[in-house]
């Protein structure tokens, strides 16, 4: 998988992607797979932006029964279960738990037979699953069994709890990094840092896209008979000049957040009902809740939503809204109360919600809006507004199936049966695995990280050893982590190996002196000047700092 200008601006395509987040991944990954020549650009890095920023949880739609919104939940239950199949090194079960209260809706009787239903909904929700990753039943806890699991955590007027299972993902961004590489593996060309400026359109009919090498500053145009607009917050912001007089815009902001915290040593997640402030997202002052999910040996809690002008394209979450949110949930954490130094970390995006929404809480858009602009003058042209994570795929899905319906393509999904390795094939007669050399706690993250493409990091390991060395000691990462981001995953700066590409962003050891390691592991492969390597370390330490906004 590289980065290859000359190639994009030789081709004509069927279509091109605009924007590497996990819905632009996911529509040049169907497409590809259903034969259309595709490309695949995006502005900065693939999933910098809101897909990195979440809570890592792949839902299965239960909130959807409180509208009794059956669709939306199969939908919600189906990509799930597409997620558990196509990448169980990523997702794996995870069990949530929320506790009840009363006897009415929150009420244990109530709650029972929503689970019930929510099973029956999802009889096939292990269909194709790996064993190990089936999610069980849903069922009812006794005030005991709540009181066993949290202890600590003052439980006052609960009577139970409802637990179920939905999908807790590892690590998003190694996924998302996979997802590109499928597209890739089935025939896309991607590029990130490739800005689109301006659509090209011809007699009413788009004909391709304006676009500028971001790393160059060069301008450069790429032939298309199709664009899907997948630009997230952006999606609006390069289509400027597509009617007259301007159309309203697609994406209305608000902001969205969660914290990465010291583990409060809960094996399941549990839900808080934490009654409404000023900023809830809940309309008529309902409460909010919020879940805390055990993490690659973390916490993560949220999500928070806050209001912001509309207009908004970048966040930025202060530490006085962190601690805003830490003194909302403290005063239901009992023994495990929250300090601001007990933040590692903030994951904030945008998120869209309703444009009509006039009042002082957030109301998120409910489902994601697939756009065809032909009614604005202009054909071969389809904007997609998501909202979630685990069912960005069926967004991307129902888009590719408008192109190929225009295009005369067959409309009809392919069967993936996973996220295809671009790791080439191991040595005849050797055993990748065969490294008693090495930490069992790198092979695992190997695993963990790239799945079946573990080999190829592997394969550099054993060329040089030096890459066997971990950036971090406080991390299993090891330095062919680095070169394999910069020579086949399309990392172009260092803050794209040190938030997307690996973990090291969790890391308490990582100083200058590992930043400077991973630079010039990637000088060699990127031909960095020294100046240049400064100026990567300073803009990843400033991303870093962002990142610890509370720390």
């Amino acid at each position: 998988m590289r980065r290859d200008l000359a190639r994009l601006t030789a081709e004509r395509y069927d279509a091109i992607v605009v924007g590497g987040g996990i819905h632009g991944a996911c529509a040049a990954w169907e497409a590809a797979l259903r034969g259309l020549k595709v490309a695949l650009i995006e502005a900065r890095d693939f999933g910098h932006a809101t897909s990195s920023n979440s809570l890592r949880t792949l839902h299965g739609g239960l909130r959807h029964l409180q509208r009794l919104d059956v669709a939306r939940m199969r939908e919600s239950i189906r990509e799930r279960r597409q997620w558990l199949r196509l990448a169980p090194h990523c997702a794996s079960p995870m069990r949530f738990v929320l506790p009840t209260t009363g006897h009415a809706v929150r009420g244990p009787t109530f709650m029972r037979a929503a689970l019930w239903i929510n099973d029956l909904v999802g009889l096939d929700r292990n269909r194709g699953v790996r064993p190990d990753r089936w999610l069980p039943r849903g069922s009812v806890w006794s005030r005991a069994q709540l009181q066993s699991s949290f202890a600590g955590v003052p439980l006052t007027g609960s009577n139970g709890a409802a637990a179920w299972y939905d999908a807790i993902c590892l690590n998003t961004e190694r996924l998302q990094i996979a997802v590109v590489a499928a597209a890739v593996a089935a025939g896309a060309h991607a590029a990130n840092y490739v800005r689109a400026v301006r659509l090209v359109v011809d007699d009413g009919r788009v004909c391709g896209l304006g676009v500028r090498d971001e790393l160059t500053g060069r301008e450069l145009e790429l032939r298309a008979r199709f664009v899907i607009n997948a630009a997230g917050p952006w999606v609006d912001e390069w289509l400027r000049e597509l009617s007259r007089p301007p159309r309203a815009p697609m994406f209305h902001a608000s902001k969205a957040f969660n914290l990465l915290t010291r583990s409060l040593l809960f094996r399941d997640a549990l839900g808080l009902s934490v009654p409404a402030r000023r900023r809830s997202i809940t309309p008529s002052g309902r409460p909010q809740t919020y879940f805390i999910v055990p993490w690659n040996g973390y916490s993560l809690v949220g999500t928070r939503h806050l209001r912001c002008d509309h207009s908004v394209r970048s966040v930025r979450i202060s530490r006085e809204e962190v601690l805003e949110f830490l003194a909302d949930l403290n005063g239901f954490l009992g023994e495990h109360r929250l300090a601001g130094t007990d933040v590692v970390g903030v994951f904030a995006g945008l998120l869209p919600e309703e444009a009509d929404n006039v009042g002082p809480e957030v109301a998120l858009q409910r489902a994601s809006r697939v756009i065809d602009h032909s009614a604005e003058g202009v054909s071969g042209l389809l904007s997609i507004v998501g909202v979630k994570w685990t069912t960005a795929r069926a967004a991307a899905e129902r888009a590719v199936g408008l192109v190929c319906k225009q295009l005369s393509k067959s409309t009809r999904s392919p069967t993936v049966r996973g996220i295809p390795s671009i790791a080439p094939a191991p040595a005849a007669g050797h055993d990748a695995w065969e490294r008693p050399d090495l930490d069992p706690r790198v092979l695992i993250q190997l695993e963990e990280s790239y799945g079946p493409a573990r080999d190829s990091v592997l394969a550099l390991m054993r060329e040089d050893a030096t890459l066997t060395a971990r950036v971090v000691p406080d991390l299993p990462v090891v330095m062919g982590q680095v070169l394999q981001a910069a020579r086949a995953e399309m990392a172009m700066r260092l803050s794209d190996v040190i938030r997307r590409r690996t973990p090291l962003y969790l890391s308490a050891a990582l100083d200058r002196s590992a930043l400077s390691a991973c630079a010039g592991v990637m000088m060699r492969e990127l031909r960095w000047s020294r100046r240049e390597i400064g100026a990567q370390i300073e803009e990843a330490e400033a991303d870093l700092e962002m990142f610890r906004v509370a720390a």
